[in-house]
């Protein structure tokens, strides 16, 4: 099992495919490196591939104190020893992307995210805050029918069904300060124009959460970024169309 200790934080992780700059994998609030089984396979052809587990995720270490979704992205920065790296995100997972783009630019060549929201203000943050205190009550299974009925629309039930597992096996007060952690991220019109790489966003067509309308929001706020909407997917697009989301990546990352 690999597994990056920084001094502060140990990460889990799994590393497939060989090539010299890596595409990292960054998972979305209530999943983990599992989340991206389906997508793993469709990149090690053409590159290596790394997906950690975020800090209170998976098999990653559970600090019980607070943090911010900028120790997130540092957390990345400093458990993997590479100079240059692409980055696919998945919702929170975007979001720690982004981060890792404005607070370590040299280090990201490329950036995709997939289901991403400009900020957290307002209903996003009042949800994650209200979820993050019932699940510490009711545990993951209280809460897992509504969270995954808004991320998995009926048209992917099969879908929802096979990550159940992953989602209740989450711990509920890792995953609550994780919500906390999203919760509180404030993200400006300005910290959105430093992302300086190469940035698509993939918003799924059918994502209740985070629609198109948001993705593109995001893109238009990044210099030269483009949105490209993948049309089976939902909140999840690797979970819900990995064939699509690989081949965009793939075309992406080749330029």
């Amino acid at each position: 099992m690999p597994f990056a200790d920084t001094g502060h934080i140990g990460l889990h992780y799994e590393d497939a495919g060989s090539g010299d700059t890596p595409i990292l994998l960054l998972h979305e609030l209530g999943g983990s490196s599992e989340s991206w089984a389906k997508v793993i396979p469709l990149l090690t052809p053409h590159r290596r591939v790394i997906a950690p587990d975020f800090r209170c995720a998976g098999r990653s270490e559970k600090p019980p104190s607070r943090f911010e979704m900028t120790d997130l992205a540092d957390d990345i920065a400093q458990a993997f020893d590479l100079p240059r790296f692409d980055v696919i995100g998945a919702a929170l997972g975007s979001l720690a992307g982004a981060l890792l783009a404005i607070r370590h630019p040299h280090r990201v060549r490329r950036l995709m995210m997939c289901a991403v929201a400009p900020d957290m203000a307002g209903p996003t943050r009042d949800y994650l805050t209200e979820r993050s205190g019932r699940v510490r009550t009711v545990g993951m299974r209280g809460v897992a029918e509504a969270s995954l009925a808004n991320a998995f629309p009926e048209s992917h039930a099969a879908a929802r069904a096979a990550y159940r597992g992953i989602y209740l096996a989450n711990d509920p007060n890792a995953y609550a300060e994780l919500s906390l952690a999203l919760a509180r991220l404030e993200m400006t019109p300005a910290d959105w124009g430093r992302v300086a790489v190469p940035t698509l966003v993939a918003p799924g067509a059918h994502d209740f959460i985070w629609p198109p309308p948001l993705g593109r929001a995001v893109a238009a706020l990044i210099p030269g970024a483009h949105c490209d909407v993948l049309p089976e997917a939902g909140h999840f697009p690797h979970l819900q169309s990995p064939d699509d989301l690989a081949r965009m990546a793939i075309a992406f990352f080749n330029g």
